[in-house]
């Protein structure tokens, strides 16, 4: 009898060690998410305010060397597209941007950012185009980068 009480008090102080083991690592791993959720979505914002400056320091910065942005596929690289913006740096571009519905997804080293970015022309503000948007960034060296960009047209309701 002795021996059984002796086991099960044993049995209750490992799994309740196991336990608070377990927490602890799911609240640091928590912690960790959110810190990097937060600096997903201080990237998203940066490369929104890069655009709307022109500044292409921005993407030189944020984007990895083999970016791919879709629908454009290939053809569009980190390299053409920071040329793009370093032509016309410095300048207003001819429609506003913002964004809004934002959700990020954290999978490890991988987070993936999905929104609505909405543009509108600044000579018309009822000309219009929002883009259903995903964008999925890489952490390498404990440095978050976009990797691929999606963007597609929203369907309006007619």
């Amino acid at each position: 009898m002795r021996n059984l009480a002796l086991v099960a008090a044993t049995f209750l102080i490992m799994a309740t060690v196991a336990h608070s083991q377990k927490s602890a690592v799911s609240a640091s791993a928590n912690e960790v998410s959110q810190k990097d959720e937060r600096q997903i979505r201080q990237l998203e914002e940066e490369m929104l305010k890069g655009e709307m400056n022109s500044d292409p320091v921005v993407f030189e910065k944020i984007l990895t060397d083999d970016c791919l942005h879709l629908p454009a596929g290939r053809e569009l690289t980190k390299a053409k597209l920071v040329e793009g913006i370093r032509k016309s740096q410095g300048q207003v571009p001819p429609y506003t941007a913002r964004e809004t519905d934002m959700y990020v997804y954290m999978l490890g080293d991988t987070g993936i950012a999905t929104y609505v970015k909405e543009y509108m022309a600044r000579e018309n503000p009822n000309q219009a185009d929002d883009q259903d948007v995903t964008d999925v960034f890489v952490k390498s060296a404990g440095t978050w980068k976009l990797k691929i960009s999606r963007a597609t047209h929203r369907r309006t309701e007619s």
